[in-house]
């Protein structure tokens, strides 16, 4: 058992924080392989206790408090089991510096200028930790309090430096001419077929990312519905748009049929139907179609009592024949939840890690794989992190040695906050999904999504990234994460999106977002929530 004593720094005097200010979210531990491991995590008596079901030293995952820097998840160290509680805020702190000074080492940054803000607060980091770790016995509330200073101080610099480190790589690929054809993209809803749309897409990315949801084009078994599709399809091949077009299989509830969960216990008839909708696919849409997002979150399994074996022999059918189909089309497989917490409750899934890597040995065709990193929803996989995990996880993909795909997303307004109650005041005290260093907004989707494409499209091995959603709709899978609102107002997103890719590309000045009215939002796209995004980018 693990114990973690939780004091709340909202009170001045950092008493032990209360179970009505201080829920559990995103809350899991992590084994020593980095997945997700089993656990009861509960908050009793001022601590957070987590009772692990299996031997061995557990990091604990959890969404924190960091101040000016947001609600954002966040882990400890792996610790091994003791009687007496640890300082939770200590060992969070203790996580993040160790982050800080490995990434400083692994990415050759320590030549950084001495007056530059990442050595300046490593040191300063540093410090506070070492005073935290003078006064945990005789003080464990100076303690705490001294090591959430270090740990927002820490992940400050961490962040300041994935910004930096990807400008110095993205100046790098720019100079050798190592950027990719079609490096920036954007998703739309099928049934949203607007010109102005379909004209703002042309001009301003570089590829159609293009949902083909089941349940939508197959609504009764048996009966295909293309309506929606083919006006898409045939413009993009009018326009000269290229065209990914997926996920064609996708275990998640805005994919799947609700006639399919008749056979959800029937293996072999579900492969037989997931054989032929891929067939009926590709068959129909090849020509126009340059890439294909073969499977999406077949490893998340949250749907079907489907087994290991059988997971991985879906995962083999459908690409194969997507590669007898279409030899020419570039396949992708998207990793869901790329992070893994369904791991923790779900033990029919398979950890993202461990399916990626399967998949690259097994010797299945495939071309590249994709990581879906929707932010800003309280749902596994949606919630709030810092900047440095994003620049981590992308490079955690590269020891497979295939080509690596992005789709971000990150809401312009808090997305159905959950109102914790507080005694002393009537406003809302937090939200349950997190957030990024301020409340989600139109400024601070903007800054996110600049800062995201920069670190991605820094990666040498990373293809492509794509926004998920071009406009606001009412199946959006999450809400208000569009470039664009429902009435058309463009958001301050969108032109900062738009501003990257030419910069990104040596541009001219002619592309310009569709013009629109002006929304209520504007009038705060002057406003600052952090320091900018590095200039030049």
């Amino acid at each position: 058992m693990l114990k973690f004593l939780v004091f709340d720094h909202r009170d001045p005097d950092a008493e032990p924080a209360r179970p009505d200010r201080w829920p559990l979210r995103n809350a899991y531990l992590m084994g020593a392989d980095g997945n997700p491991v089993r656990a009861d995590i509960t908050f009793e008596d001022h601590a957070v206790v987590c009772d692990k079901r299996e031997a061995g030293t557990a990091a604990l995952a959890l969404q924190h408090d960091c101040g000016e820097l947001g609600e954002i998840t966040v882990q400890t160290c792996l610790l091994p089991e003791r009687n007496e509680p640890y300082i939770l805020t200590l060992e969070l702190a203790r996580h993040r510096l160790m982050t800080l000074y490995t990434r400083l080492e692994e990415w050759s940054m320590f030549e950084l200028n001495p007056d530059h803000s990442v050595p300046k607060r490593a040191n300063r980091a540093r410090e506070k930790f070492i005073e935290a770790l003078c006064c945990q016995r005789d003080d464990p509330a100076r303690a705490s309090t001294l090591a959430q200073e270090c740990l927002v101080t820490a992940i400050d610099g961490t962040e300041e430096l994935a910004l930096a480190h990807s400008e110095l790589l993205l100046n790098r690929r720019r100079e050798t001419d190592a950027l990719p054809e079609h490096p920036i993209g954007v998703g739309v809803a099928p049934e949203l077929s607007d010109p102005r749309i379909r004209s703002s897409v042309a001009s301003n990315f570089d590829f159609l990312q293009l949902p083909m949801p089941w349940r939508q084009l197959c609504p009764e078994e048996n009966e295909y519905d293309w309506s929606v599709l083919d006006p898409w399809v045939e413009w993009a091949a009018s326009a000269k748009v290229p065209v990914l077009a997926g996920p064609i299989v996708g275990f998640d509830p805005q994919n799947l049929p609700d006639w399919l969960y008749i056979w959800e216990h029937d293996y072999d008839t579900v492969r037989d139907v997931i054989y032929e909708h891929v067939e009926r696919v590709v068959e129909r849409y090849k020509g126009v179609v340059t890439g294909w997002n073969v499977l999406s979150g077949l490893h998340v399994n949250k749907h079907f009592t489907f087994n290991f074996e059988q997971l991985m022999d879906l995962s083999r059918m459908a690409l194969m024949l997507s590669r007898k189909l279409h030899p020419a089309g570039k396949l992708l497989v998207e990793v869901r939840q790329p992070f893994g917490e369904y791991y923790a409750e779900n033990q029919r899934s398979i950890p993202p890690m461990i399916y990626a890597d399967l998949l690259a040995q097994s010797g299945v065709p495939f071309d590249a794989f994709s990581l879906r990193v929707p932010m800003g929803q309280a749902v596994n996989g949606q919630y709030s992190r810092d900047l440095m995990q994003l620049s981590m996880l992308l490079e955690n993909y590269a020891v497979f040695g295939k080509p690596l795909q992005l789709t971000l997303s990150a809401p312009s307004s808090p997305v159905t906050p959950v109102m914790i109650a507080d005694p002393s005041s009537d406003e809302p005290v937090d939200d349950r999904c997190g957030h990024w260093r301020r409340p989600w907004s139109p400024v601070v989707q903007s800054h996110w999504l600049e800062a995201a494409f920069q670190i991605a499209m820094s990666k040498p091995f990373v293809d492509a990234v794509a926004w998920q959603d071009f406009v606001d709709h009412p199946a959006i899978e999450l809400p208000l994460s569009g470039l664009v609102t429902e009435g058309h107002h463009v958001k301050e997103s969108l032109r900062r999106l738009v501003g990257f890719r030419r910069s990104l590309l040596d541009l001219p000045e002619t592309n310009e977002p569709p013009p629109s009215r002006k929304s209520n939002d504007d009038s705060n796209h002057g406003s600052h929530m952090g320091r900018p995004v590095p200039a030049g980018v």
